[in-house]
């Protein structure tokens, strides 16, 4: 999965579809104030990218599912994503291209059940 800099559109998307502290976790961010002061950086922003784009995506398994309701308490699960001890959040926020394929592929099989 290749992801540019996540634009703050983008950001604001994902605040808007999991919320401001799940999102600032994904992203890596200590706390919710340390994810809004990344959010003016462009380097920040270029950091995040992959780990929101793939919560976006997340989100949006869920939202075609008509879900999206469930999908932060998905993401918060241990071991939702198949892994144990991890949740799917944790995974994103640590993620790699193929760990971000893994959580996506997840959401889906879950949201298809």
């Amino acid at each position: 999965m290749t992801v540019g800099v996540l634009s703050t559109s983008g950001i604001d998307r994902c605040v808007a579809l999991l919320g401001e502290e799940l999102t600032a976790y994904i992203a890596g961010a200590a706390t919710v104030s340390e994810f809004n002061r990344w959010r003016a950086d462009r380097h920040r922003r270029a950091e995040m990218a992959g780990r929101l784009h793939g919560a976006v995506e997340v989100a949006d398994a869920f939202a075609r599912a008509n879900r999206l309701g469930a999908a932060a308490g998905w993401l918060r699960e241990i071991g939702a994503a198949g892994v144990e001890g991890r949740s799917p959040a944790r995974l994103l926020r640590d993620a790699t291209g193929d760990t971000l394929k893994c959580v996506v592929d997840a959401a889906e099989r879950f949201t298809r059940r």
